[in-house]
């Protein structure tokens, strides 16, 4: 099957995404596969909204970790930090790794130095449990922009392609067992989920989790989450 490249980015000619595309978006490889298998979408609007629900609905809380270790916001803010206050970005870097054991995840601009070093200071103070979710909403932040830039270059390339084919038909629209449709209802929360899956088991999912939570009080799901965590990630 033909394919061309954009930049790094492939794209096939019946519209199906490749490894390497959701790979420079995010390094979870669960979340970059599914992503795949569900594609092609119908438009930016579907890729976003399926992504949506995988990542804080279906996605394990390991998978969101795998996706946090790809980042490195505060190396990359330090690099752009005057000389001043290099020393005490890297401080805090160390100082929140310790305390979360994952790396500081931000949607901010990483030359904007001094906003980081602000907002890692007044997050350091944060639960596990409330910072992990402030991370993968950020984390999604960022997922979202990444597939606004990966639209916008395949829908580039598509252009010239088909404008340097004369004769072929360019179709209105997928077929329709093709599309993946959005699956966001008009009462959603934009920012994510209604419910956490912050005291789920790292491994499995909300639905997998669902039996061994059974009766269980939230105050005892949390504590055996945190202790999973404490076991796991964090050094004693």
């Amino acid at each position: 099957m033909p394919e061309f490249d954009v930049e790094g980015l492939r794209l096939t000619r019946d519209g199906k995404l490749e490894c390497r595309d959701f790979y420079l978006i995010c390094s979870s490889r669960c979340f970059g596969e599914k992503m795949i298998k569900a594609s092609p979408f119908y438009s930016l609007d579907d890729a976003t909204s399926f992504a949506r629900k995988l990542w804080f609905n279906e996605s394990s809380i390991q998978s969101w970790l795998d996706a946090f270790s790809g980042r490195r916001h505060l190396t990359q803010a330090i690099g752009h930090a005057p000389g001043s206050m290099m020393k005490e970005l890297n401080q805090w870097d160390r100082m929140y790794w310790a305390k979360f054991g994952f790396q500081f995840i931000t949607s901010t601009d990483t030359w904007c130095s001094q906003e980081i070093l602000d907002e890692v200071k007044s997050r350091h103070e944060n639960s596990l449990v409330v910072e992990l979710e402030i991370a993968a909403r950020e984390e999604f932040n960022l997922i979202v922009h990444g597939l606004d830039r990966l639209w916008d270059r395949m829908s580039r390339e598509n252009i010239q392609k088909e404008s340097e084919a004369p004769g072929e038909v360019v179709p209105d629209s997928l077929d329709g067992e093709d599309v993946v449709p959005s699956d966001r209802s008009d009462g959603e929360d934009a920012d994510g989920p209604k419910a956490s899956t912050l005291s789920y088991d790292l491994n499995l999912t909300p639905e997998e989790n669902e039996d061994p939570y059974s009766g269980m009080s939230p105050e005892k799901r949390n504590a055996w989450h945190l202790a999973v965590w404490a076991t796991r990630y964090l050094n004693p």
